[in-house]
């Protein structure tokens, strides 16, 4: 039972939280809101009270004069009824705008912020998602909040106005209703359940079909389509089936309420038929008696729905707060110093790190890479050289050891000082569904248009530029594939040219480009590295034989340390790389 208890306390906390945080802070509309509901339920339960004078006084009576007046009394009634539900109408309308539009932004807000950790361990369709449920939540405040205030203001009127006609069959009345709310009650609760698996399933559903859409060219290659079809049918199938399971609690619902309707609808017909005969009740007082229950089933069907509506959003909020509760382990902290680049020595000291507690990436790993140099890190794929970029860009924080900026450790500087300081060019290149232009300023929108066309031309980018048709107003589609591999990487080099910090990190910056770009590039990148301390990552060595340092990583650890010259005639493990590459290049030149 206790378990219980706390369950509930926890869903009345997040409801709390959501009105505080996006409904009270648009506390004019609500209370214009408040006030048009209750005036349109009174004016609901004043129409059915004018109907009682008609029976009693120009049906019984056959009085015409009070005809006209009741005649122009309900048409007003009526008129100020539409008016009040049309304003009511657009101001929940504004509401409902006003409370996505926040929920969305604090979303996307606090998600932008997250650790690099967390959409490691989140996919694209599970994240995608929780946008889906600020929908969901919004629907179920507002919803609720509209059915609390106007329906049940409506209901108590029109309950009222059967205890003022006859307090005998209200007080039967009001011992009925309690008892139909209790399968109600629970059937809700069994719509919750349908609806949070029915949620997750979804998730599951958009993350395949994400995938699907991105890996499009690898399906095709592999001739994949029946079988990716073939997932995403019973992945939707199984959707489907817990939408039916969803609909049968649901249906079940209107039912329910029209037989107790029924009942009480029988017990008025037979009481009230007797208290006529006995002549304690009018005629006129009877049928808006009658036309009362009439008039009420519609709020309280409205009232029964609210637990369910609120037991679907609850799921959502549930999640939706699970996103919002995550705290990022770095963050950025104005209140630490910024970084002070003086000398630009980058000191990497006893480095250990790892992504999960059972597999070291990393093991104390030491180096320095000096001032206005070139430090070359290079290893077999997997030794945990992209890693380290990893950590001097702060996307993770090592296990331990620290690393160092003129002896400023990063993780006790304004992070945002650290990444002014870094360009950052990735093997795997991420651009934008945007211009040329725009992805080329990412980073440096106070850049002119004129260094945009600069930095293109050095980073050998303008050559295929100029001969599309929009040029640099031309929009590249999602991650820039409508370029080639070549294309997509010189723009993103064109991008860290732009931002041209005293730190440059590559990490294969030139392993998408033919052979002639590469040599256009590599000068490029030659000179934007004067003057700027640079850590390289290569696979290609030959691409780092003029480095002023190299370090050689191994299954996470250093193994040799030197420039090209030492290394060779050390006759070590960079040996074996650079003859197996040449030899392999080699190999090659002789096939062709």
């Amino acid at each position: 039972m206790a378990k219980k208890r706390s369950i509930k306390k926890e869903e009345l906390q997040l409801f709390k939280r959501t009105w505080k945080t996006y409904v009270l802070p648009e506390w004019r509309l609500v209370l214009f809101s408040i006030l048009l509901m209750i005036f349109v339920g009174g004016l609901e339960a004043k129409s059915v009270q004018m109907l009682e004078p008609i029976f009693d006084k120009v049906f019984i009576e056959n009085n015409r004069e009070v005809l006209n007046i009741i005649g122009i009394q309900i048409l007003l009634i009526f008129a100020a009824k539409c008016i009040s539900t049309y304003f009511l109408s657009i101001i929940n309308t504004k509401l409902g705008i006003k409370i996505t539009k926040k929920m969305q932004l604090d979303l996307y807000r606090h998600l932008i912020y997250l650790d690099i950790s967390y959409f490691d361990k989140n996919n694209s369709g599970t994240i995608m998602n929780s946008f889906n449920d600020i929908y969901a939540v919004r629907d179920s405040i507002l919803n609720a909040f509209n059915a609390l205030v106007k329906d049940s203001f409506t209901f108590i009127f029109l309950v009222v106005l059967m205890f003022i006609k006859n307090f005998e069959m209200a007080l039967i009345m009001s011992i009925l209703w309690p008892v139909a709310f209790y399968p109600i009650i629970r059937l809700s609760k069994l719509i919750k359940k349908s609806a949070m698996k029915q949620r997750d399933g979804i998730s599951g559903l958009f993350s395949s079909l994400i995938q699907s859409f991105q890996g499009v060219r690898v399906v095709k290659a592999y001739a994949m389509e029946e079988a990716e079809l073939k997932d995403v049918e019973n992945k939707t199938e199984e959707i489907f089936g817990l939408e039916i399971k969803k609909s049968k609690y649901g249906s079940l619902l209107s039912p329910l309420m029209e037989f107790f309707g029924g009942v009480a609808m029988a017990g008025t017909l037979s009481y009230g038929g007797y208290k006529i005969m006995q002549g304690q009740l009018t005629t006129g007082e009877f049928i808006v008696f009658l036309l009362a229950i009439v008039a009420a089933y519609k709020p309280l069907r409205s009232l029964s729905n609210v637990n369910t509506t609120l037991q679907v959003g609850l799921g959502s909020m549930e999640r939706l707060y699970e996103v919002l509760n995550e705290k990022p382990s770095i963050h950025y902290d104005s209140s630490k110093p910024k970084l002070d680049i003086k000398k630009c020595d980058i000191v990497v000291d006893n480095v250990s790190f790892s992504y999960r507690p059972d597999k070291p990436v990393l093991k104390n790993v030491s180096f320095v890479a000096e001032a206005n140099k070139t430090t070359a890190i290079v290893g077999a794929s997997g030794s945990g050289k992209s890693t380290l970029i990893s950590l001097l860009l702060r996307f993770y924080d090592l296990n331990e050891g620290s690393i160092k900026i003129d002896g400023q450790d990063i993780r006790d500087v304004d992070l945002k000082s650290l990444r002014d300081s870094l360009s950052y060019v990735s093997q795997d290149v991420i651009l934008f569904d945007d211009t040329i232009k725009n992805n080329i300023l990412f980073g440096s929108e106070n850049a002119t248009d004129e260094d945009v066309y600069r930095v293109a031309k050095n980073a050998a980018a303008s050559n295929f530029i100029e001969k599309l048709d929009m040029k640099y107003d031309t929009v590249i589609g999602e991650r820039g594939l409508t370029l080639s591999g070549g294309q997509r990487q010189m723009i993103s080099i064109a991008r860290a040219m732009l931002k041209n910090t005293p730190i440059l990190l590559l990490d294969e910056a030139t392993s998408a480009l033919d052979a002639r770009s590469e040599k256009i590039v590599q000068h490029s990148i030659e000179k934007l590295m004067e003057g700027k301390t640079t850590i390289v990552i290569a696979h290609r060595l030959s691409t780092i034989i003029n480095a002023d340092k190299i370090v050689v990583f191994d299954n996470g650890q250093i193994v040799e340390e030197g420039n090209h010259k030492t290394l060779l005639e050390k006759g070590g493990y960079y040996a074996k790389l650079y003859e197996m590459q040449f030899s392999s290049a080699a190999d090659f030149s002789e096939d062709s």
